[in-house]
């Protein structure tokens, strides 16, 4: 085999070196700091040679392997470090190439890296080696299926096919049902922030007193909350279940949502303090939970209107082709159907990968219910979908009726207008024919007698006359 086809193997060697060294090395530093910081503040011997073997559970947790100890269990996955791994992956092979056959060996290489990580753990893995190294060769297959999807070279020949197979207003529903489904996956994902943070605005001070209680010094506080972060994404989607009404719960000890929920029978844990007091207000409550109809419903509308979408202006509206208008509203439902489909399947992913344990007994499901909390997610968008489509077709039913009106009361009054012209210009005729009608000829008389001219005019006798005459004095 020559040098050159060696070299797409051993790049695909060499990512997954860099990637794992990337990740880990960083990642078996802060646990290094974070048992130094701890051994320094407790006065207690130093926890250095649990370094390894701790960063070694981190990253296959991070990979979605959990572990447990005597007394400790842990499968809730870390979203944060595990999105931060997947984007490293894409990154190392974005530089490096996106050939199949360094997907290959990139994989091997990775799987034996996992392998690796099995050894020497002092906690127990929860997975057998067979799910561990399934685990792991999925989240490399999605970092790499990631960057070769954005190599639009390697994908110049399926969108020919597309092209060929399917039409342009086809794939264009297609590409506008996808993309705002991940719009309004992105956006609930920011209101989950916004809710995080709002917990954190209100219960510090619950926080806080919680490491007082516990005697935690400074920078263990500080690091306690660093490492926290790995988790902020599950308590996003924890917060987006909380505020769209499905509400998330710790084991059998408590349960939150808008209407209940105390952190009275949970663990003195740290974490557990920021979780939410019951909303005492029913008016606030309905609207929160409208947040997600109100957001299907507003993203709807653009959609609808703006250029890229679909271009509807009610207000453009012309009395087309029946066909035309049948076309012109029934793709932005194919859209909306692929976008509600988008959401479900991608709320249903996250609300799973977002839960866990954190015990054997009474915290054995920390989390979500999905189903609940897919429920009230997709649903109200997908309804404030459709009623966006709705409301833009009842506008445009509405401005074509009220033209039409207009145009028969027009031409109604244009009719009018015509028949009236008509009428008084046969009355002119009519009344012209009569004035123009000759009278019948009367002949008049006058005297012609000659008379003298001493005659004329110089005596008082009357003027003799004949026939139709009239006598002077």
């Amino acid at each position: 085999m020559s040098r050159t086809k060696l070299i797409p193997w051993l790049r695909g060697i060499a990512a997954s070196c860099v990637a794992m060294l990337v990740y880990a090395v960083p990642l078996g530093f802060l646990m290094a700091l974070v048992l130094l910081v701890a051994a320094m503040e407790e006065g207690g011997d130093t926890m250095s040679s649990f370094t390894v073997p701790l960063t070694q559970a981190v990253v296959l947790l991070s990979q979605g392997v959990g572990f447990h100890t005597s007394s400790i269990v842990v499968t809730i996955v870390p979203l944060l470090l595990t999105f931060l791994l997947v984007a490293l992956i894409r990154t190392v092979f974005r530089r490096m190439g996106t050939d199949p056959r360094g997907y290959v060996t990139g994989l091997a290489a990775w799987l034996v890296f996992d392998r690796l990580l099995e050894n020497n753990l002092t906690v127990a893995l929860n997975d057998s080696t067979f799910l561990v190294l399934c685990k792991g060769a999925l989240v490399f297959t999605v970092g790499f299926a990631w960057a070769f999807l954005q190599d639009r070279g390697r994908l110049e020949p399926l969108r020919g096919y597309l092209r060929a197979q399917l039409s342009a207003p086809i794939r264009h529903v297609i590409a506008v049902g996808v993309r705002l489904g991940v719009l309004i996956v992105a956006i609930v994902l920011l209101c989950g922030l916004g809710t995080v943070i709002a917990w954190i605005v209100l219960n510090h001070h619950a926080v806080g007193t919680s490491f007082d209680v516990m005697h935690v010094q400074t920078g263990s506080r500080i690091l306690i909350c660093v490492m926290a972060a790995a988790w902020l994404p599950n308590l996003m989607l924890w917060a987006v279940s909380w505020l769209f009404g499905a509400g998330f719960s710790v084991g059998d000890l408590a349960t939150f949502t808008l209407a209940e929920g105390s952190t009275a029978h949970l663990p003195a844990l740290p974490i557990f303090r920021l979780f939410p007091q019951p909303v005492a207000d029913p008016t606030i409550r309905l609207c929160v939970t409208l947040i997600p109809l109100a957001i299907g419903f507003a993203l709807g509308l653009l959609v609808l209107v703006a250029r890229r979408g679909f271009g509807l202006r009610p207000s453009q509206a012309r009395s087309a082709e029946p066909r035309d208008l049948l076309f012109a509203y029934a793709y932005p439902v194919g859209a909306f159907c692929i976008t509600s489909v988008v959401v479900s399947l991608l709320c249903t992913l996250l609300y799973a990968l977002s839960g866990g344990a954190l015990g054997t007994k009474h915290l054995a499901s920390v989390g979500v219910d999905v189903r609940h909390a897919t429920n009230a997610t997709a649903r109200p968008c997908a309804l404030g979908l459709f009623l966006a489509w709705g409301t833009m077709l009842l506008l445009t039913a509405i401005v074509l009726a009220v033209r039409t009106l207009i145009a028969r009361r027009g031409a109604t009054e244009s009719a009018s207008r015509c028949a009236n012209a008509r009428g008084a210009s046969s009355q002119r005729e009519a009344g012209g024919d009569a004035t123009t009608e000759k009278k019948p000829f009367t002949a008049r008389v006058v005297n012609s007698t000659q008379q003298p001219k001493e005659k004329q005019g110089d005596d008082n006798e009357p003027t003799a006359t004949t026939g139709i005459g009239i006598g002077l004095p």
